[in-house]
């Protein structure tokens, strides 16, 4: 059954131009990437399979090409559309992010960090570099490690500071645990970071911890 065959109340097309995109569950905005189903699935219904399988669309912002073609019904043709539109939404929560004063605003920052990060299942750590004007210049991927476990070594944040010329910078990373209050060794890193700022003189703004869902800001909290 492919979308043609639904009633006109129940195509995702459809509803679409009666409602809007709004109007739309989860499954049948994946169910327009996917386009038709397969035997014995329409394609809400394989896209129901496919969101149940990987957590939800949350879970597919972590899954490979390789592992989204392990879903049912996916090979590379509809694996590659969803991760290119996966991947327009983690570059759009960028792009905003460069036009944002994101020590006065972060939200731009932490809705790109939830999106990009919070969800992964390994810790990734990240330098985010800023300019005078506390907008984003570039950030790295520093480290990432199994589980909780995450090693950063200031002297190589501080050189890449230096090489893009910062004026300041952010830190941050994932609790894979999706609880966000920091740890004894997230007070550590911050406050060595904070040391090594001071020193260098390209002062460490933040450091924010995320889940897909939630954040922790060392700044709001009025530790940094």
């Amino acid at each position: 059954m492919t979308l043609k065959d639904w009633d006109r109340t129940l195509k995702p097309r459809e509803k679409v131009m009666d409602r809007g995109i709004g109007s739309l569950s989860d499954s049948e905005l994946l169910a327009l990437i996917l386009r038709n189903g397969t035997r014995g699935n329409s394609a809400v219904a394989l896209a129901e399979k496919i969101l149940n399988l990987s957590g939800g669309l949350a879970g597919l912002l972590n899954l490979s090409l390789n592992e989204i073609m392990e879903l049912p019904g996916i090979g590379l043709a509809k694996g590659s559309e969803i991760l290119a539109c996966l991947e327009i939404i983690r570059r759009v929560n960028y792009q905003k992010t460069l036009m944002s004063d994101v020590i006065s605003d972060p939200k731009a920052l932490i809705s790109w960090l939830r999106c990009f990060i919070g969800n992964r299942d390994q810790e990734y750590f990240l330098a985010i570099f800023l300019n005078s004007h506390n907008r984003v210049i570039s950030y790295v991927r520093l480290a990432q490690g199994a589980n909780n476990v995450v090693s950063v070594e200031p002297g190589e944040i501080y050189r890449q500071a230096m090489r893009l010329k910062a004026s300041s910078l952010i830190i941050a990373h994932n609790h894979p645990s999706q609880i966000v209050e920091p740890s004894l060794a997230d007070n550590l890193t911050t406050a060595q970071l904070e040391r090594a700022g001071r020193m260098m003189n390209i002062p460490l703004k933040d450091h924010i911890i995320v889940s897909f869902n939630d954040y922790y800001s060392y700044r709001q909290h009025e530790r940094i």
